[in-house]
């Protein structure tokens, strides 16, 4: 298997960790048959590749073997945000690559200098629409949920295009991005709605980059991530904190990619 080294990872502080860890703990506890999770959000810019990065590794430092895809096709952040490259200087390729017929499996599953790490990364932008529903993928998520523990997914927000949509019909689970002061209720709304339609489990929802006042305790930090588990109502938990921390309805109709 060809390796990539990682040289650069995200460093979250202590309130962003402690969720990390909470989410890792309730996908753990999400039930052995949620195996290929993917990670989304309503609109760019919420912190979707950021979360999906550090619960990648909190998986693997946790003792799983799990597989990080890179299915953000037309605009990838993982790249730029892992600056990872090969060994040995051998030619890279991708998710794309293997969905267009110009690589197989063992081609794109790298291993990592984080023990028990893998990852597949997105090389090329294109518009992969139709090689997702093609069932290249689908025989790949075959072959992945045979080799690994888990498979996360770090997809396209939903809003945008339909890779996100297309990427969840085929994952056992959901977890959505929300950032606060951005995301507004009604596309929230609207990205829960699209994951329940298609008959995929919403695992949980996080609140991103939430704005705390300092307190007498020992950590204090201006900004955190906060993940709720899934309930049956998940969708009022999240609206509820999103309302107090996001912008009003009124603005639902704004352009905010």
């Amino acid at each position: 298997m060809n390796r990539l080294n990682i040289r650069s990872m995200p460093n979250p502080d202590y309130f962003v960790q402690t969720e990390i860890d909470r989410l890792r703990v309730n996908v753990g506890f999400s039930g052995t048959d949620k195996k290929v999770i993917v990670v989304t959000s309503s609109v760019p810019n919420e912190g979707k590749s950021y979360i999906t990065v550090n619960l990648w590794r909190e998986l693997a430092n946790g003792g799983k073997r799990v597989c990080l895809m890179d299915c953000d096709m037309r605009k990838s952040a993982l790249r730029n945000t892992l600056q990872f490259s090969t060994e040995n200087g051998e030619e890279l390729k991708g998710l794309s690559h293997y969905l267009a017929g110009q690589a197989e499996a063992t081609d794109i599953v790298y291993s990592t200098n984080i023990e028990r790490a893998y990852l597949i990364p997105t090389l090329t932008q294109i518009n992969p629409s139709l090689l997702l529903e093609g069932n290249r993928m689908d025989k790949l998520l075959a072959l992945l949920k045979n080799n690994f523990d888990y498979v996360i997914i770090d997809s396209p927000p939903l809003r945008v295009v339909s890779d996100g949509k297309l990427m969840a019909a085929k994952s056992d689970g959901c977890i959505i991005v929300i950032r606060a002061h951005e995301t507004s209720k009604i596309d929230i709304k609207n990205s829960i709605k699209q994951i329940e339609s298609i008959g995929c489990p919403l695992l949980g929802v996080v609140l991103n980059r939430v704005e705390t006042k300092r307190s007498r305790g020992y950590y204090t930090k201006e900004y955190y991530s906060k993940y709720y588990a899934h309930s049956e109502d998940i969708d009022k938990k999240a609206l509820k904190e999103a309302e107090k921390n996001s912008q009003d309805a009124e603005n639902d109709g704004d352009d905010l990619t």
